[in-house]
């Protein structure tokens, strides 16, 4: 290829200086200028090719028409279009071969470990995010919150480290961000070994389920925890829905995944679908008093606060999180047991 093309340039320069002369040295009669245009018709033809083998492959298409383009260019500025074309294909052969300066390196991304130990007594989960948020605070108190929450789990401490990502301070962003992805990439690491598990299940029905369910609670995971955002928590929604239901159409009593798939609804905003995924659950045998926080919640949204009301006043707070309590006292309950 590369040989043809030096000979195309080479009988294209020829041609042109050959026509070029026959001008400048005969005499201006008809026969004379017809020569010239033949001769100079066939350097265009030469050089065309020669020009279009050398465009970036997404600017040779369609190659008719870009072809009947160079080839007019060529032919209609006589001497320079062709000598301009010459110049390009040298600059665009030799080009490549010169030093190149490379001005950034593609590096890794980095992988931050946590220290073994860290000094987490003396912290109060409510003083955390006060102390974080304090820029005024001296940066290696801020950095010890910062890695109490290293035991505090993942769901209850994934907005503070959030926060923390827009800090100011490089330390404490970078020791917010590690904390955050060595979080995301043990979940990460577990659905691929998941996917694969799936994968190569084949016709094993037992084999897939398992699979299919244990990628449900993953992904759920993903969201539960906080650990995506945007679109990565819709994309998340969407492959706890999908791997719910293959799991739940080999093994429809699976209590555990109907409460996925309603709490998954209920974020997706599938109030229907959310009710009858609970519903199931509590057919199935899922005990009601662990369903009721998700039904009262099921029925809020849809605006049915009588049946809020009645669920969280026979709500029992025993065990339950601090907002629950609260959010029982709030509807009539109290703080006591039904």
């Amino acid at each position: 290829m590369a040989s043809t093309n030096v000979k195309l340039g080479a009988a294209a320069v020829t041609l042109e200086l050959g026509a070029v002369a026959l001008v400048l040295t005969s005499s201006r009669e008809l026969h004379v200028l017809s020569e010239y245009f033949l001769m100079h018709a066939l350097a265009c033809a030469c050089i065309t090719p020669l020009a279009w083998s050398l465009m970036p492959a997404n600017y040779q298409q369609p190659r008719r028409w870009v072809l009947v383009l160079l080839y007019s260019l060529c032919f209609f500025i006589p001497v320079l279009g062709l000598f301009g074309f010459a110049i390009g294909a040298m600059v665009a052969a030799w080009l490549p071969r010169l030093p190149k300066r490379e001005d950034f390196d593609a590096v890794a991304t980095p992988h931050y470990e946590l220290p073994k130990t860290t000094p987490v007594s003396g912290w109060r989960s409510g003083r955390v995010r006060q102390q974080i948020a304090d820029t005024s605070a001296p940066l290696e108190l801020r950095m010890k919150a910062l890695l109490a929450l290293q035991d505090v789990p993942t769901r209850q401490s994934s907005g503070i480290l959030r926060e923390a990502l827009a800090d100011s301070t490089d330390d404490l962003r970078l020791l917010a961000y590690g904390m955050l992805d060595a979080r995301e990439q043990q979940l990460t690491h577990r659905i691929e070994h998941a996917l694969q598990r799936h994968q190569t299940a084949g016709r094993d029905d037992e084999a897939r389920y398992l699979a299919a369910r244990e990628l449900a609670e993953l992904y759920w995971e993903m969201v539960y925890q906080e650990l995506v955002q945007g679109d990565m928590r819709s994309y998340a929604l969407a492959q706890v829905k999908l791997y719910c239901n293959e799991a739940l159409a080999w093994k429809v009593k699976d209590t555990g995944l109907w409460v996925i798939s309603g709490r998954m609804r209920l974020l997706t905003g599938d109030y229907n679908g959310a009710t009858g995924s609970f519903a199931t659950a509590i057919r199935q045998g899922f005990p009601k008093v662990r369903a009721e926080p998700y039904l009262a919640e099921l029925a809020f949204m849809r605006g049915d606060f009588d049946t809020t009301r009645q669920l969280m006043q026979g709500l029992r707070t025993e065990g339950r999180s601090r907002p629950l309590q609260l959010s029982a006292a709030f509807w009539g309950q109290g703080g006591k047991s039904a």
